[in-house]
This record gives structure tokens, C-alpha cells and sequence, in this order.
């Protein structure tokens, strides 16, 4: 089935960080600043068939992914989506939310719609190589840090 599924490609986005189980990845579409995906590194199409050491792990690592996002951008809150709509590999949308506009590496991010539901973008915001990888580097840097 990897051939044919774009998530089954640890390449295809940023990794910010990889366990056993689950990837933490950069969403290329940055609509909403720090949209990151937990992405299961086994093609599975069915959330019920995730094992409980894969259960275990991603809430490890969804705990890992709010805490870079909340030191990293401050969201003033998350939504958390198993969609599954276009890709059927098993991932789960990491979504921050924001009161206010965020600055980051001299670009404005703002979330429209706050409080209300999260609504996809007609247009996706997917950003440069170098932009996603300065996201991808402070997310890295607040999850890792030097105390």
C-alpha cells in the first residue's frame, strides 16, 4: 500500500520527531501556524485497529507535540481531528487555535474564524521549503530544550 499513500512517506514533510510507532510531522499547510500531523508509521485505514502500545505512544507523543506548540506559538487552543477524509492512513490532526495573530519569521498567521469551528481554507497556506524548516526548527528547538 506505500506506494500509493502519500503518508506512508516519512519524506513528503518535516519530521519533528519519530518513535516505534508514530511520527510527529509539519502540516504543509500552515493556515494555522504549527499544524502538525501524529502520523502512524504503519498503513492502517481504521483507528480501531490501532494496537495499545500504538495507543500508548501517540498519547506520548501528541502530550510531546501541545507542549513544543504551546512554548513554541502560544495557541490559545487546540483541535485534535482523526480525519481521514483525502488520506486514509491513520494520522491525527494536531490543530492550533489562535484569539490573535501570531508572528513568526516575518510572516503574519491569523485564525480567522476563533473561536468558532475550524474551517478548512478553500486555499491551502503551504509554505516554502524554507519557511516549513524554520517552523520545523523552533517547534525542534522547544522540544528539545538545553536545561
Amino acid at each position: 500500500m506505500g506506494s500509493s499513500c502519500p503518508l506512508c512517506d516519512p519524506a513528503l514533510a518535516p519530521v519533528l520527531r519519530a518513535a516505534r510507532f508514530w511520527r510527529v510531522v509539519l502540516n504543509r499547510n500552515q493556515n494555522l501556524l504549527g499544524k502538525t500531523m501524529l502520523v502512524l508509521g504503519r498503513h492502517v485505514e481504521d483507528v480501531t485497529q490501532l494496537t495499545p502500545a500504538e495507543w500508548e505512544e501517540l498519547h506520548a507523543m501528541l502530550d510531546w507535540t501541545k507542549r513544543c506548540l504551546d512554548r513554541t506559538f502560544r495557541p490559545d487552543h487546540f483541535n485534535y481531528a482523526f480525519l481521514q477524509n483525502v488520506d486514509r492512513h491513520v494520522h491525527l490532526h494536531v490543530i492550533p487555535r489562535y484569539a490573535g495573530p501570531r508572528e513568526f519569521a516575518g510572516a503574519s498567521f491569523d485564525d480567522p474564524d476563533y473561536p468558532g469551528h475550524y474551517r478548512v481554507p478553500s486555499q491551502p497556506r503551504v509554505l516554502a521549503d524554507d519557511a516549513l524548516a524554520a517552523i520545523a526548527h523552533a517547534m525542534a528547538q522547544e522540544g528539545h530544550p538545553a536545561d
